[in-house]
Parts: structure tokens; C-alpha cells; sequence
């Protein structure tokens, strides 16, 4: 792993120029975010400017609620089992955003496992990040904060300008969205400074901001509705969790994306250390997203229950339980988890 985010820079360039031919294919997480999708579009846009082949692979086309971004259409890739084959040839290198493991990045696993060089650029803290260049800094606010450094410093090593317009909104989301509008302990005097650059560079904060926390729909409005009533509390009131089954979005008609929000304000109740929102996905899967306050540690509790993220937000998940098992072993875990604290 690269010792600074400069060794970083200039050794992903070096890498980058000595590409003649394929693609750089980049990997958000699936169920993409702002923040992994606004770093994604804005290498593959900068990409594109330094004259490569880009494009970001993603696991379905771009969310409702994110397309106020107006990604380009043609730097996007839909990975499917059946395209898998086809885009392995053509890959040159394999770049991974807001992410490090294959195991997060839905239908593009088997891509990005079989890349023969892979670039890792994350602020999540993982046990098990593996790439060819790697960096990892669990103390950034965003993965879209890391990318303006990265691209900074493309800058002035080439002497052109990567992050126009587009480009510096694409990365405001991403640090818009991974710092809750600079409200997050996340925020630092670093993330600020780079948020003014991207202003003077175009990105529009006001509008971002709208889009990413404020504008809301019926079917959303109904699934928070119904999710908070089924709260409960737990250890004395400091664990609050709740549940959003596939029948519940089916109900409500909430748009993919509408259970968002919904942790943050169990984190909010004033007696609670963590919070849980455990999602039951189509494919079976159960993902719990994790909230806390300082005293409960939410990146070390997902790693014991086989996940990952940051000190005050994290996730995990379960293949093999049903819904009510699972949210019983997490109060069990977390409680546990608490009273050892």
C-alpha cells in the first residue's frame, strides 16, 4: 500500500500512461451511494480527458434518486453474467472505488476478481484489501475527498485541468453525501477547504444537498412511516432497530433507495448509542446499516459481525437467516457489544 496519498497519485499516473490499449474499468460498490458513484464518474470523466478508455461498471442503471447527477450514459457499464466474458478481454485495469473487495460489488465480482491488475482507492477500513496500488484512509470523510487529491495532483504533474465543472459536482455529492453537509465528526478543516475549490470550480452545493437529503416522495414518505412505527428499543433504550422487508417497499411503493434516512433518525433518539436498519433485498440477502455515537464503535462491531465502515457508520450483512433471527442476534451482539465498552 502506497506510504501517502502522492506516492499514490504518482503511481497510479505512471501506471495510467503506460496503458496503450483496453480499459480502465472502475468499480463502485453495489447499491451505489453519492459518494461511490460521484468518485466513479468523476475518474472516469478525468479519464476520458487524459485520453483513456473509462468506464464505470455498475450493477443496474443509476438509482432515481441520484440521477439528478446526469451521468453520461456511455461511460457506464451494466455488468451482467452474460457480458462478464466480453468485458474481461477488453480490461486493462481494474479500479475500485469506496471499496476494496470484489465480495461488495453485486453482479461485477467475477470482474473485478479476475483482473490481472487491480487499483484499490477507499476510506473504508478492511481486514482484507488486496490491489496491485492501494489506498486506504479510514480517517476521510469520502472516497470522493481522496479522488480530488488523487486528481490535484494529476494537475499539476500534466499541467491540464481534470476537474471542470462536471467533474468537481460529481465529487461535492461524493463529500456532500459521506459527510451528511458537513455535519458528520467525519468533517474536517481539509474536507471544507476542498469543498471551496470545488465550488469555485462550478459544483453546485446548494442544488446537491436538495436532491440528496431533502426531496422525498409519497412512497418514501410511507416506508419511514411504517418503519419507525415498528421500532424498537433495546438495553435500556441505548439500541434501537428496526426492519424493511421487500412486502414493506411492495406496500408502500417506495422507489429503490427510499429506506435511506431511516437509521439516522433511530441514531437520533436521544437515550440510543447504535442503530440498526436491517433491509431484506430481492435476491434474499439482508444488509444492516449501522449508526452510532461515540461510546459504540460501528466500524469494530461490523467486522465481528463480518462487515465493515467507519467509526460512526457501518454494514454488514446475512445470507442465511431469516429477517427476525437476524435482527435478534445483532440486539444480542450489540449488547454484548456494549456492556464490554
Amino acid at each position: 500500500m502506497a506510504e501517502t496519498i502522492r506516492d499514490f497519485s504518482r503511481n497510479v499516473l505512471l501506471k495510467i500512461k503506460s496503458i496503450s490499449e483496453g480499459q480502465i474499468q472502475i468499480f463502485p460498490h453495489a447499491r451505489v451511494d453519492g459518494d461511490c458513484l460521484g468518485t466513479a464518474v468523476a475518474l472516469a470523466l478525468s479519464l476520458k480527458k487524459m485520453g483513456k478508455d473509462a468506464k464505470v461498471m455498475t450493477e443496474w442503471a443509476i438509482p432515481p434518486r441520484l440521477q439528478f447527477m446526469n451521468v453520461p450514459e456511455e461511460i457506464l457499464t451494466i455488468v451482467n453474467a452474460e457480458n462478464t466474458p466480453e468485458n474481461l478481454k477488453i480490461q486493462a485495469v481494474a479500479f475500485a472505488v469506496d471499496c476494496s473487495e470484489g465480495s461488495r460489488m453485486g453482479p461485477a465480482e467475477e470482474l473485478y476478481e479476475k483482473a490481472e491488475t487491480k487499483i484499490v482507492l477507499d476510506h473504508h477500513i478492511s481486514s482484507s484489501v488486496s490491489g496491485d496500488l492501494a489506498y486506504v484512509d479510514g480517517t476521510s470523510a469520502s472516497c470522493a475527498e481522496l479522488l480530488y487529491l488523487v486528481l490535484k495532483a494529476w494537475e499539476e504533474d500534466l499541467g491540464v485541468t481534470l476537474m471542470d465543472q462536471q467533474v468537481a459536482d460529481c465529487l461535492m455529492v461524493g463529500i456532500q453525501s459521506d459527510s451528511g453537509k458537513f455535519s458528520y465528526e467525519n468533517t474536517k478543516p481539509s474536507t471544507l477547504r476542498i469543498a471551496a475549490d470545488l465550488m469555485e470550480r462550478g459544483a453546485n452545493l446548494t442544488d446537491n444537498a436538495y436532491h440528496l437529503f431533502d426531496e422525498t416522495s409519497e412512497g418514501k414518505v410511507r416506508l419511514h412511516g411504517l418503519a419507525l412505527s415498528n421500532m424498537k428499543l433495546y438495553a435500556d433504550g441505548r439500541i434501537a432497530i428496526t426492519k424493511i422487508t421487500r412486502k414493506m417497499m411492495e406496500e408502500t411503493g417506495a422507489p429503490e433507495g427510499a429506506a435511506d434516512g431511516i437509521v439516522n433518525i433511530l441514531r437520533d433518539i436521544d437515550t440510543v448509542m447504535a442503530s440498526f436498519v436491517v433491509r431484506e433485498n430481492d435476491n434474499g440477502v439482508l444488509r444492516a446499516n449501522c449508526r452510532t455515537k461515540v461510546g459504540f464503535d460501528a466500524a469494530e462491531f461490523a467486522q465481528k459481525m463480518g462487515g465493515g465502515g467507519h467509526h460512526r457508520a457501518s454494514g454488514f450483512g446475512e445470507n442465511d437467516m431469516d429477517i427476525d433471527s437476524f435482527m435478534e442476534k445483532i440486539v444480542k451482539e450489540a449488547t454484548a457489544f456494549l456492556n464490554q465498552a
